[in-house]
């Protein structure tokens, strides 16, 4: 599925493989708020017919800003946005891509739902989510053991109403 969606300050692409390396790197530089995947399971997912791998480009100097994941294309009608990631914060290039998503979502792929977890300690993250309409939903309590500690995910959803009342 080709995808080309441009706002203000971003367009969203769909993933090249020369991309990989340095959305790695992004990675790298997040890892406290996200699982790490390696370079192979990256590539894998350029060619799976339920996920689509996006790029957020800039569109002031045409450069990689960040990347996204979304999985359950072929789900019934819930998509899941699970990855997110920004080289530059600070810059709305976030808010602009999850705007940009619920876009894609609801108006072009016709889905009810799009939900994602996160860490409860990633208050920059629930703010921006909390402040785009997306509810909370659970807890998933302790769930993913790091080092020597456990840590908590929210889980957060929006629904196609939800989405055209915005």
């Amino acid at each position: 599925m080709g995808i080309e969606l441009y706002g203000k300050k971003i367009k969203l692409l769909n993933t090249l493989l020369s991309d990989i390396d340095k959305i790695i790197e992004f990675e790298n530089s997040n890892e406290h708020f996200i699982c790490l995947y390696p370079k192979e399971k990256h590539i894998d997912l350029l060619s799976d017919k339920n996920c689509l791998h996006l790029s957020i480009i800039r569109k002031d100097n045409n450069k990689l800003a960040g990347h996204i994941i979304l999985f359950g294309l072929n789900n019934n009608k819930s998509l899941e946005f699970r990855r997110i990631t920004i080289n530059q914060k600070g810059f709305g290039f976030g808010r602009e891509a999850l705007k940009l998503i619920k876009k894609l979502c609801f108006e072009h792929l016709e889905f009810h739902r799009l939900w994602l977890d996160v860490y409860d300690d990633n208050i920059r993250a629930i703010k921006l989510y909390e402040s785009e309409g997306f509810v909370q939903e659970g807890l998933l309590r302790d769930n993913t053991k790091i080092e020597n500690a456990y840590r908590s995910q929210r889980i957060y959803s929006i629904l196609e109403d939800e989405y055209f009342k915005l």
